[in-house]
């Protein structure tokens, strides 16, 4: 009997973490780049390619927290991130070059979901 109970509290954990588990972005190809686009003028800024911090960002993004940003009113982001997979844009997201606080906080945030995600790393721009 004891190990049955046993199991049944391991099973139950390994649920538990399962649910913990954030899995935000679904990419199906792997980013090449993100082109950073000023947020009004859209114009093109920057082309970042360094396989290490895309890797490194988008793993970080998968797992952040969210918070939504619906029902808040906000100034918009200074650049708008194309994540690329070859000439294809995955995903869009507005960026912020200082932290911002929406009960996470970070720095990147997805007009489409309207979600603030809990990611502070900088972009590396000059």
């Amino acid at each position: 009997m004891r190990n049955i109970s046993s199991l049944f509290y391991i099973i139950l954990f390994f649920f538990i973490l399962m649910g913990c588990q954030n899995d935000n972005l679904d990419f199906s190809e792997n980013i090449s780049s993100i082109e950073v686009y000023e947020w009004e003028s859209e114009e093109l800024v920057a082309t970042i390619e360094d396989e290490e911090f895309i890797d490194g960002l988008v793993k970080e993004l998968d797992n952040a927290a969210t918070e939504s940003t619906a029902n808040k009113d906000f100034a918009s982001p200074e650049f708008e991130l194309h994540f690329k997979s070859g000439e294809d844009t995955l995903l869009e997201m507005g960026y912020y070059t200082k932290v911002m606080n929406f009960d996470v906080e970070g720095r990147y945030w997805s007009h489409t979901e309207g979600l603030m995600y809990g990611v502070e790393l900088p972009l590396p721009l000059e």
